[in-house]
């Protein structure tokens, strides 16, 4: 993910994790814990218009 937004031309790219935010679904919250999943925010710089 990193990779593609530096790719695009967005600069200081970071990501972190979101505390306490569940699945709508019972089912999906399961699966996602199962795997290790963590709902993650990344911010990015958008390139110039030029």
């Amino acid at each position: 993910m990193f990779r593609l937004l530096e790719e695009a031309g967005f600069t200081r790219v970071r990501s972190a994790p979101v505390p306490g935010f569940r699945f709508r679904k019972e089912s999906t919250q399961n699966s996602a814990e199962a795997f290790g999943v963590k709902a993650v925010m990344m911010t990015a710089l958008k390139p110039d218009a030029e």
